[in-house]
């Protein structure tokens, strides 16, 4: 296909359409913590575009509007009730012309007269049809025949025409009557922008004729659709997306991307609390903070800060052919002290959870804190484990793909507990957390090795079989010193019932919250927590 290049005069006014694929990530991965794939995040975006502060994108939709405007801008201005006007004309003339000669010619054999005039009187209202009747007579008229013949050359034409008027003649209800040959020129138009229109629904973006499609729509529609057609391509060479056969998948450092954005809508929200950093008071593993440095003091790490130091000894006393050190020069860089965690979020997969925009928000804060974990606290170790009826241990990049389970209702907390206290006890951390996010009271678990589902027996109310099992689970966790910390996305009363047995056992924590506040209330607990030893 040949690149069409658009140069225009700058006259001061156009906006500059300078491509961003972060831009129209933050949208692709935004649709990503609903649940969707990949592929049809992907499709989503490229329908609804983009709009942020930086760039706004028409998506497919906009940009199908746009073209069914110009259609109805058709629609009311002309009238398509002359198109055929001149052939019909056209036709009566010849067939007039025909009869007079067979009446001539035949004045003695009525016979041959009647039958003429019987099949040249009773020719269809459709054009193409006479037309195709005709073809087959012996015309008498020389002239007649030609002038039939000529009108033979365009029956492709009028079956166009004739076809057009069945689909749109009753719309076309404008003052400006359209002729045969401007006819013709309004269906290319049509069949064009119907063209366009599958290209856009089908996504073969390569086909679409970009200077017929510069001629129908807006400049910022012509820009848009060169965004969209070129999106993939841009995130690929971005380094963000890869293609796996007919599928799209996400690279590593795509699936960090979207981490890190998830971890920024949680920061944004806490613009306004001043939260503290990561460190603590307390001896423990530390890193040093090249951008803070102190005074040397009798008993502090020897992380020396070698300009400082030097630029101490000249400004203490300056001497051109040598630089003496004092024991008050010396600058050292300040350390941050922070503990070391074994951490699982307990995320809840179940139906009920794609309610209320409970599940992208609890997917958001899982991310986010994979996310911070992984690039601030390399030294911890963090876990994700997704569950409804069964449980599972999820990489970050199964969790970037995961959604609720729609065919699954049940609620196995039991079985996402053992898992939790497999992984953590692995490791001989000093500090053991689990963060369990759901919505529902538990439902399923696990006896003598067989799942075992148990729904409440009334409405509002818990099942005391799964509720034991479960609590027993919470003890065990409890001997091994693992602290539980429940975030909880309802507030029925048998909820509150089992969270409050399971934090008198435990002697965690329990938050009762929203959505929109988990993210806030999760991070701020976490980084809160790393400033002392738990």
């Amino acid at each position: 296909m040949n690149t069409v290049y658009r140069y225009l005069k700058w006259d001061g006014y156009q906006n500059e359409f300078n491509f961003d694929p972060m831009d129209m990530f933050k949208e692709f991965s935004n649709s990503l913590m609903e649940g969707w794939t990949p592929d049809e995040a992907f499709d989503w975006t490229l329908k609804q575009g983009i709009n942020s502060l930086n760039i706004r994108v028409m998506g497919i939709d906009e940009l199908r509007f746009q073209l069914s405007k110009y259609k109805e801008f058709q629609f009311q201005n002309y009238n398509l009730k002359k198109s055929l006007s001149a052939i019909k004309e056209e036709l009566t003339k010849i067939v007039d012309k025909e009869l007079t000669a067979v009446r001539d010619k035949f004045h003695n054999n009525t016979s041959e007269i009647r039958k003429r005039e019987n099949l040249l009187k009773n020719l269809s209202e459709k054009i193409s049809s006479t037309l195709g009747t005709l073809s087959n007579y012996d015309f008498i008229d020389t002239e007649a025949k030609n002038r039939f013949d000529n009108l033979m050359k365009k029956l492709e034409d009028i079956q166009k025409i004739e076809n057009f008027n069945n689909r749109y003649h009753q719309r076309y209800c404008g003052k400006t009557y359209l002729e045969f040959e401007e006819t013709l020129d309004l269906i290319n138009k049509v069949l064009e922008i119907e063209a366009i229109e599958h290209n856009l629904m089908s996504g073969t973006f390569g086909n679409v004729d970009l200077e017929k499609l510069n001629s129908i729509i807006s400049e910022e529609g012509y820009n848009s659709f060169i965004y969209l057609r070129d999106l993939r391509k841009n995130l690929e060479n971005a380094g963000l997306i890869k293609s796996n056969g007919e599928l799209l998948e996400l690279t590593p450092k795509g699936i960090r991307k979207v981490g890190e954005r998830a971890l920024q809508d949680i920061f944004s929200s806490l613009r306004k609390y001043q939260f503290g950093g990561h460190e603590t008071t307390q001896s423990g593993s530390g890193t040093v903070k090249p951008e803070a440095s102190k005074e040397y003091e009798f008993g502090d790490p020897f992380n020396l800060n070698v300009v400082g130091t030097l630029k101490n000894s000249l400004l203490r006393e300056f001497n051109a052919n040598k630089i003496e050190l004092a024991p008050e020069d010396f600058e050292i860089y300040d350390m941050e002290y922070h503990t070391q965690s074994t951490t699982a979020v307990l995320l809840d997969l179940s139906w009920s959870m794609s309610f209320q925009g409970r599940f992208p928000a609890a997917k958001r804060v899982a991310l986010a804190l994979d996310h911070l974990i992984r690039t601030k606290y390399p030294r911890d170790n963090f876990y994700i484990i997704g569950f409804s009826t069964r449980a599972k241990i999820l990489t970050t990049e199964q969790l970037v793909r995961t959604t609720w389970d729609s065919n699954d209702p049940f609620t196995n907390i039991q079985e996402a507990l053992q898992v939790a206290s497999r992984l953590i006890s692995k490791h001989r951390t000093p500090n053991k957390q689990i963060i369990l996010i759901t919505d529902g009271q538990p439902t399923a678990y696990y006896l003598d090795g067989y799942l075992q589902v148990e729904l409440p027996m009334f409405f509002g109310g818990l099942s005391p079989r799964v509720t034991f099992e479960t609590l027993k689970e919470v003890n065990n966790l409890t001997r091994t010193g693992i602290t539980i910390n429940t975030f909880m996305l309802d507030d029925s009363a048998s909820l509150r019932r089992f969270v409050e047995d399971m934090t008198r056992i435990n002697k965690g924590r329990a938050f009762f919250t929203t959505p929109n506040q988990i993210g806030r209330f999760l991070v701020v607990d976490y980084l809160k927590r790393k400033r002392k030893i738990l």
